[in-house]
């Protein structure tokens, strides 16, 4: 059965591990060798892969994925995205934790 997997960056990688996602670290100057690595190992159905490491993976990845159904690439907003330099990160956390438990806490 093909298993899923996320290509990012070593900032990004902690947070899918401890919810129990695999794995695969990148930078932005080897992440096309990493993703057409892991695309021939036909262990995958699904490759999710940080933007901030590649832009395009379909586009970039095309001669690799030419002939082949599997995986299904998936471009996921970087980190970075998320928290541009006008990004309150601990605002964003707070709306995260009221949304899931309906109020707000308070940490000193």
């Amino acid at each position: 059965m093909p298993r899923m997997i996320v290509l990012t960056d070593s900032d990004t990688a902690s947070g899918f591990r401890l919810a129990g996602v695999e794995v695969r670290e990148a930078t932005p100057e080897n992440a096309q060798e990493v993703l057409d690595e892991l695309i021939l190992s036909d262990a995958y159905g699904l490759v999710a892969v940080d933007e901030g490491l590649i832009a395009d993976p379909n586009r970039s990845s095309a001669r690799t994925m030419r002939g082949r159904e599997l995986p299904v690439l998936l471009t996921m907003p970087s980190l970075g995205a998320a928290f541009d330099e006008g990004a309150d990160a601990t605002d964003y956390m707070k709306q995260l934790v009221r949304s899931a438990i309906g109020f707000d806490v308070k940490l000193e």
